[in-house]
């Protein structure tokens, strides 16, 4: 579980995420965060120039680099939790702020998906999935559920639990066919025939309040 510096989602939401994990990395002040939430920190990674408190590291474990550096801290704390081995890697706070800050942490699915891990962001009102075959989803009636063409067309085999079907279509980069579906049954499920897609569940009522 890599936690970042992102919109901040209920303690309660971080606390009961991180029960379901074996290891827990905080990302800059993702790790203040959660040290506030009261969650474990098994790892800190990052330049931690967002950090308010950087006595807090004294009592963490922690990987420091520079400020000046090619790459993102959530990229080199993802890149360090690859080689940890696990098979799974959920990442949270990771959305709001900046544009490109949230186009960027949504393509390191991809990344990571390459590697052959599966791979999720977690959110309190949102989750994002990355798929090339086929995905089921849990859904409370009235979720928003968009399909996103990450690498350029997405061809659709079958759909069930939405209110427009999907079967037999198709969706291209620069179409928005697949924007803003609604989940009339749990799970939602589909399966494609063609392309890696991004599925954004928006919750109807978020989890935690």
């Amino acid at each position: 579980m890599l936690v970042g510096n992102g919109a901040k989602n209920p303690p309660q939401f971080l606390r009961d995420l991180a029960k379901s994990v074996d290891f827990v990395i905080g990302i800059d002040a993702g790790a203040e965060t959660l040290l506030e939430s009261g969650v474990k920190v098994d790892l800190a990674i990052g330049d931690f120039d967002s950090l308010k408190n950087k006595d807090l590291l004294k009592k963490i474990n922690h990987l420091e680099y520079p400020k000046e550096k090619d790459y993102s801290d959530t990229e080199i704390a993802v890149t360090h939790a690859i080689s940890l081995g696990y098979d799974e890697i959920i990442l949270t706070n990771m959305l709001g702020g900046r544009t490109d800050h949230l186009l960027f942490n949504i393509s390191i699915l991809y990344r990571i998906f390459k590697e052959g891990k599966s791979t999720k962001i977690l959110e309190n009102k949102e989750e994002i999935y990355i798929f090339d075959k086929s995905i089921e989803v849990q859904t409370d009636i009235n979720d928003i559920v968009s399909i996103f063409p990450l690498l350029g067309k997405v061809v659709f085999e079958e759909s069930k639990g939405l209110y427009y079907p999907l079967k037999g279509k198709s969706v291209e980069l620069g179409e928005t066919l697949t924007l803003s579906n609604t989940a009339v049954s749990n799970p939602v499920y589909v399966e494609l025939k063609e392309g890696v897609a991004i599925l954004i569940l928006k919750r109807a009522k978020p989890k935690y309040t």
